[in-house]
């Protein structure tokens, strides 16, 4: 009771000083306080108001706030010293916790007992380090029943006789004995040598992490310092705890720490004290409150009311700083007892905390936090399955792939069409003199592949646009320098290529007279094998498939660029390296049926239900998609519809799911009449690119549709006409989907297509109009796929020469065998003898005020990537091919 406080003049107002300094709460504290009672001539006052404090810390067998008595420390020789005095903190601490408090962790501190108890005969630094480590870890295992579970199970025991125990015995060990072993370590380290903590400038660790296992002789010289600091630390962090436990948000009174007897000169007790000011300082520590009976040391004592003056400005004082301290001089009792005093501490027996929690209300709490987060967690994955996994959602089908970066638009340049497209060529003829000159060099061995395509001779954007025929070359010149800088370094074994660039003219009319002056060049040498095959023919046009069957014939082999459809494939010469319609088709229809793509309301869309496909049917590529699609969209209907000037006329409609129109105002009014007869249509353009602007402006504004609708493009809407279009921007109401072999700038799919962006960036530039285009690196990945074939062909024959027979062996065989060749546009691998890659990957684009989003994706990315589901959380599986 109160009463074993001797009534002393002023003792009173002190304990309450005292007491108030104790009940601070956290936010509001300063420095951690150190209270030095020191006894003025004979008597026992000092330790009596120790003893008496201790009692009023404590009621009815509870304490009212954390508090640890502390008995006097063995003799500095004496080798269990440490032990006693610390152990009885943490002792106390434990037993000594109010109503409410919960369990007191003190991780750093039994860490640093750990680490001060251990010692290693190792030599080498890090193999001692280790075994510090290790022996610490034994130390932690003996307080966790995890860590005894998982060393349980790591031991070792008898060499089993089957393979699956034999497997199981020499795995178990890594993974629960020697992981956690390092876990440990690794979090220890983690914990002690944090820049914003206490033990880096307290063992003076320099610049960078370290290991905190190193600083052994440190921890062991200053012993009593290391383990005060880790426990001010530890003690610390329990009165900060996360606001979120209910236990931390009930400790609102400091820690008391009470020695009541004066510690020998040189005792660890006497050190402690000592000690505390410079440790406060070290860790920031505000959650303690020593009070000591010890001696003055360098500050001059103050009488009781002195002292309480200046506890009370304690109180009133947050920060962190140097450790507070004051000597207080406790008088002997003479004469009578201090009427005042007595009665202050009679009146109020016990320390006044502002409320007293019981053990029940935080475990209650933390129940029923507990049930609260599970139910929300569950409500959160409901929401999450009904809105991006669930295929019924109503959601809008955006971005199903995430983006790393921005892909913005391309801007278009100053130079006209004709200008950039003579800049490639020149790019192919800087590269075709540096073959010249590799070939005088020795063991260089020097072909020519043909690249035909279409040339752009036209000033003006509206008419350059569209071929494609820019960044195809671009392409074709960057795969160009890419081979030859390859050949350049295994000139034994690589060929260096040549590329002939000829002109096929508009439309690939003039493709079947230069591919037949060709075959008669080629003729007349004789039977010199020099020309090792043609890339190119990016038209699926009737003038294009003479002149493949031309070139086929005369046993050359041709890798087409962005030609698509089926018609293309039929010559044994032939490959190409894009998707074709069949598969392109499969995925459009699969996005119509499955994805959430027609706008019902703001903000809510649902699959598509009809289908009109918008087609040109003198036009092998546009005839063949739209044939394609309606096979695969039961129910589509076919507007027929041509702009060419000169062409034959559109055939006579035939069923009542075919019409034919002259005009694109037509066009556009046809499709409103199907979108009023159901909503929920899509228009699938498969015709060519040049009139889609021009249609869109005859729907928004001569027809009573008000704009809405839903369009799924083919691949010839490419990014490049995309970008200068700009159909989400000028009609908002208009939901855009389109095909897309590749998008370099934002999303490549493998190492190749990495190294591909790199160069075509380091070439045009990061804003150039075809720089997310798919043209370029159709063309890359056309002429190094053949340009593999030359090189395994010269491989193949060894010293003997090698030709177009060779090249085309290789090609039947697949380039890079069963698994293919990584490409910029994703994995080419080819079937024995087959024309299309196997499961080629194919993008389907949403496009959106701020450039493509990537809303579907399938195939394969590289050998052993591959893309088999798509839409909100993987919902829907892949089209694969036949």
């Amino acid at each position: 009771m109160s009463s074993s406080i001797p009534p002393v003049p002023s003792v009173g107002d002190f304990v309450t000083a005292f007491e108030e300094l104790v009940l601070v709460p956290p936010g509001r504290r300063g420095p951690s306080a150190r209270i030095v009672l020191v006894q003025q001539g004979r008597g026992d006052e000092a330790e009596q108001i120790a003893e008496g404090e201790c009692l009023r810390l404590r009621v009815r067998g509870r304490a009212l706030v954390p508090y640890a008595r502390i008995q006097e420390a063995r003799p500095r020789g004496d080798r269990q010293r440490t032990r006693d005095v610390f152990e009885q903190i943490e002792d106390g601490l434990r037993d000594n916790r109010p109503g409410g408090f919960g369990r007191l962790r003190l991780p750093r501190y039994r860490l640093m007992r750990a680490f001060a108890a251990a010692s290693s005969m190792e030599d080498q630094a890090s193999v001692r380090a280790r075994d510090l480590r290790d022996q610490c870890y034994a130390e932690r295992r003996k307080d966790s029943h995890v860590l005894k579970a998982l060393h349980a199970i790591g031991g070792r025991d008898q060499t089993p006789g089957n393979l699956a125990a034999w497997i199981w015995h020499w795995a178990r060990h890594p993974l629960f004995g020697v992981l956690p072993r390092w876990l440990y370590g690794f979090r220890a380290g983690r914990r002690m040598m944090g820049k914003g903590g206490w033990f880096r400038r307290w063992a003076r660790v320099p610049s960078g992490r370290g290991d905190f296992f190193r600083h052994h002789d440190a921890v062991v010289a200053e012993r009593e310092d290391a383990l005060l600091c880790a426990l001010l630390d530890d003690l610390e962090a329990a009165a900060r705890g996360p606001w979120l436990s209910p236990w931390a948000r009930r400790r609102r009174s400091r820690f008391v720490l009470v020695l009541p007897r004066e510690g020998a000169p040189g005792s660890v007790t006497e050190s402690v004290v000592r000690g505390f000011p410079q440790a406060v300082e070290q860790t920031g520590s505000t959650a303690v409150v020593l009070l000591a009976v010890g001696r003055a040391g360098p500050d001059t004592p103050q009488s009781l009311a002195m002292a309480t003056t200046t506890i009370d400005s304690w109180a009133r004082s947050p920060g962190r700083g140097r450790g507070r301290a004051v000597a207080v001089g406790v008088e002997p009792l003479a004469g009578e007892p201090d009427q005042e005093a007595e009665g202050r501490l009679r009146g109020y027996p016990e320390i006044q905390p502002r409320r007293v929690y019981s053990d029940v209300a935080p475990r209650a709490e933390a129940s029923l936090m507990a049930v609260a987060g599970v139910t929300a967690l569950s409500l959160l994955a409901c929401l999450a399955v009904v809105h991006f996994v669930d295929p019924a959602s109503d959601r809008c089908l955006g971005a199903s792939v995430s983006m790393p970066e921005s892909a913005a638009p391309g801007r278009i340049p100053e130079q006209s069409p004709k200008e950039l497209y003579a800049r490639a060529r020149e790019a192919i003829d800087e590269q075709n003199k540096q073959a010249e000159k590799a070939a005088k060099r020795a063991d260089t061995v020097i072909r020519t592949v043909v690249y035909l395509g279409i040339p752009v001779t036209v000033d003006n954007w509206n008419d350059g646009l569209y071929s494609g025929a820019i960044p195809e070359l671009r392409g074709i010149a960057l795969a160009q320098e890419q081979l030859n800088s390859e050949a350049a370094k295994d000139v034994h074994r690589k060929v260096w290529l040549r590329v002939r660039v000829l002109d096929a003219g508009p439309r690939f009319t003039n493709g079947p007279e230069v591919a037949g002056e060709l075959v008669r060049e080629m003729a007349e040498r004789k039977g010199d094998q020099e020309i090792m095959g043609v890339v190119g023919l990016g038209q699926s046009r009737a003038d294009t498939m003479t002149a493949r069957d031309i070139l086929g014939d005369a046993g050359l082999p041709v890798i087409s660029t962005t030609a698509t459809a089926l018609e293309m494939q039929q010559h044994g010469m032939y490959r190409q390296v894009a998707p074709d319609n069949r598969r392109e088709a499969r995925i459009a229809a699969d996005l119509a049926r499955r994805g959430n793509i027609v706008e019902t309301s703001a903000g809510t869309c649902a699959p598509a239900r009809s289908a009109v496909v918008v087609a040109d049917p003198t036009d092998s590529y546009s005839a063949n998609l739209s044939e394609l699609f309606m096979a695969e969209f039961a129910g589509a209907r076919t507007i027929r519809y041509t702009a060419e000037p000169g062409r034959e006329p559109v055939p006579p409609a035939s069923g009542d799911r075919v019409e034919s129109a002259s005009t694109l105002a037509e066009v556009a009014i046809r499709v409103c009449e199907r979108l009023r007869e159901d909503p929920r249509t899509v228009v699938y353009w498969a015709a060519r690119p040049t009139e889609f602007s021009a249609f869109l402006e005859e729907f928004a504004g001569g027809t009573g549709c008000d704009g809405r609708l839903t369009v799924l493009g083919g691949n010839d809407i490419t990014n490049a006409v995309v970008d200068a279009q700009h159909p989400s921007a000028l009609h908002p109401r208009v939901r855009l989907y389109y095909a897309a072999h590749a998008l370099p700038r934002s999303h490549s799919p493998n190492v190749m297509g990495d190294r591909f962006r790199d160069q075509y960036r380091k070439a045009y530039g990061a804003d150039d109009l075809w720089g997310n285009d798919g043209h370029a690196p159709l063309a890359w990945d056309a002429l190094r796929l053949l340009g593999s074939a030359v090189n395994s062909a010269r491989q193949d024959a060894g010293s003997a020469p090698f030709g177009l027979g060779t090249v085309q062996q290789s090609l039947v065989r697949g380039v890079g065998g069963p698994d293919g060749k990584r490409g910029a546009t994703g994995v080419l691998a080819f079937d024995r003898n087959g024309k299309v890659p196997v499961n080629k990957r194919l993008l389907m684009l949403h496009d959106t005020d701020s450039g493509p989003e990537v809303a579907l994706e399938c195939g394969f990315r590289a050998s052993q990537d591959e893309r088999t589901s798509w839409g909100p959380g993987g919902a829907f599986p892949c089209v694969r091919d036949e």
